[in-house]
């Protein structure tokens, strides 16, 4: 799974370098959209000021990354009732899902189902979260969110069932190799994070990154880390 990066207004969301251990929810959201796409959420939580945010966004193509896993993303608080005893901001990740509309009712697209589940598992993987603590807007604050999976309680079950499943039938090997496989590659420049901003400023300056056609980078973040060390070692010169 290849993971797009595009770091969000930085009034969206708090900075907090959250470590692993802090990371004990996932929480599932819909876009509330007809027909929106993964990357239309990034671009507009890139270019809006609005307080408020998600980590994730997936549709039936993609997967775009709006907020570091380490932030904290304004996803699921309230000023009202909390009906979740444990899950917030704090210790959660936010996963919004593009939605469609038919006869009123939104719907998910299987293939943006088929991608949520493969980047939960991967998260629960990652962060060694349990099923149970996968949930759904709804359960936090009783939001009609994600309106497709809190309508359709079947639909609900059955993504969890799927989770479920997949996770305890993987063995250790698989597991690894599907943290492997999912990858925040950066595209631009403008989406490298501000740690990582000068150092690819400097290359594409020099020529030595140039990326593909139409000015894509695909620079994956574990290439960007050993660029960044390289270059506060005074490889690439000034």
């Amino acid at each position: 799974m290849e993971i797009h990066f595009q770091q969000a207004n930085a009034g969206n969301y708090l900075a907090a370098s959250r470590g692993k251990a802090q990371i004990d929810y996932l929480v599932i959201h819909f876009t509330a959209n007809d027909g929106d796409t993964a990357k239309n959420n990034a671009d507009y939580f890139t270019r809006e000021n609005i307080s408020t945010s998600a980590h994730y966004f997936v549709d039936e193509n993609e997967v775009w990354q709006s907020v570091r896993d380490a932030d904290i993303a304004w996803h699921c608080g309230t000023k009202g009732t909390y009906f979740h005893p444990y899950c917030r901001n704090a210790n959660s990740i936010g996963i919004e899902l593009c939605s469609r509309m038919q006869d009123g009712k939104y719907y998910f697209r299987s293939g943006t189902v088929d991608q949520a589940v493969q980047l939960v598992r991967t998260l629960m993987a990652r962060y060694g979260i349990a099923p149970d603590h996968v949930v759904r807007h709804y359960d936090v604050t009783h939001k009609n969110c994600p309106a497709p999976f809190v309508e359709n309680a079947a639909a609900w079950q059955d993504f969890k069932r799927r989770l479920t499943e997949e996770v305890d039938d993987m063995t250790a090997d698989e597991v690894k190799q599907l943290i492997e496989q999912s990858k925040t590659v950066y595209t631009t420049a403008a989406a490298v994070p501000d740690w990582g901003r000068a150092t690819v400023d400097k290359l594409v300056r020099k020529g030595w990154l140039q990326g593909e056609e139409k000015g894509n980078l695909n620079l994956p973040e574990e290439m960007l880390r050993v660029l960044v060390i390289n270059d506060r070692a005074g490889i690439y010169g000034d």
